[in-house]
């Protein structure tokens, strides 16, 4: 997926000052030993994440990412000293990266913001109480809030990829205001970088979707096939920039045919006519597969953060189809 996953465990504590304190609120090291019953770990055969126990409207819930659990198979849930949670249904957040499931036994629930319009400001201090590259041990990603939008909050704790399924905590209030899920990193002419780091909201949740664990990773499974091939479309114009036709080998079965079909004619080719033909088929048939599967994707995918995720794809899809389009016209000329 696009996000590595990764998980917790408490062993040490830093902090960028001997105490963070806001108005009323708890000390950032306090929440550590506060919440630590809510922090979990989630590990699988094929591998782990992070998610964290929370009272959302009443009921207790383990939350964390739905590409964490995508990527998890067969999960286990373990608190911070190892101990057991047992979950129950599952459902998947719309228009968010949240997968809540219900809480049957362990761990104690961490307070949520009901209203964060209501109850939490720009320039509000936060922790982000995650596992920064996987190292094992809870860092405090000390931060404020920069930005709030319908779905998602904005901070500057610098949180990383791995921190997927984090809590973003409010420490005036010390509840969760949402769950860390990605950054964003735009590099300028002069080599400067500006990193922005996001997370959903959980008071902005407006629909769930019952989670069928078979049928979501089978689409899991599908997007990841995707995603794989967008990736060997883009190596394979590499290809075509530097080379002026495919040089290496690719996975995709709709690359792989096409490319096959490509060597096999430049093989049987008697003179410049059939060379150019066979040019002029692999750009064919590369300009048909381009978005084939997204296409066929669209029809069977269910849940709404693999629909999302494809038209993600499919705008990436779009313009490697508008480059296949320019080099059939100019292979015409």
């Amino acid at each position: 997926m696009r996000f590595n996953l990764l998980c917790f465990i408490v062993a040490c504590v830093f902090l960028r000052s001997p105490a963070l304190l806001s108005a009323g609120g708890a000390s950032a090291a306090q929440l550590v030993k506060d919440y630590r019953d809510g922090l979990v770990f989630v590990e699988g055969k094929t591998g782990q994440g992070s998610g964290f126990i929370v009272n959302y409207k009443g009921q207790k819930y383990l939350f964390t990412n739905a590409h964490v659990m995508a990527g998890v198979r067969i999960p286990r849930f373990q608190l911070l000293d190892r101990s057991p949670v047992r979950v129950g249904a599952a459902v998947a957040a719309v228009a968010h990266d949240i997968v809540a499931l219900g809480v049957l036994e362990g761990g104690t629930a961490i307070p949520c913001v009901e209203t964060l319009d209501k109850e939490v400001s720009i320039g509000d201090p936060v922790v982000v109480l995650g596992n920064a590259e996987g190292a094992g041990v809870v860092n405090l990603l000390e931060g404020v809030i920069v930005g709030v939008g319908p779905n998602l909050v904005e901070v500057d704790a610098p949180f990383v990829p791995g921190n997927s399924g984090s809590p973003i905590i409010h420490l005036r209030s010390g509840k969760v205001i949402g769950i860390a899920t990605y950054m964003t990193i735009r590099r300028s002419g002069d080599r400067t970088e500006r990193v922005r780091r996001f997370g959903y909201r959980l008071d902005s949740v407006q629909q769930w979707q019952p989670v069928d664990w078979n049928r979501f990773y089978a689409e899991a499974d599908a997007m990841e096939k995707i995603e794989k091939t967008t990736a060997e479309f883009g190596m394979l114009l590499e290809d075509f920039n530097k080379n002026g036709k495919p040089t290496r080998s690719y996975n995709s079965p709709a690359i792989r045919n096409a490319v096959d079909a490509f060597a096999s004619t430049i093989r049987a080719a008697s003179g410049k006519s059939d060379a150019e033909q066979g040019v002029d088929r692999l750009l064919s048939s590369l300009r048909s597969a381009s978005g084939r599967d997204v296409r066929e994707a669209k029809v069977s995918v269910g849940y709404d953060f693999f629909r999302r995720q494809l038209e993600n794809e499919l705008r990436d899809r779009e313009e490697i189809t508008k480059i296949f389009d320019q080099a059939i016209k100019r292979q015409k000329r």
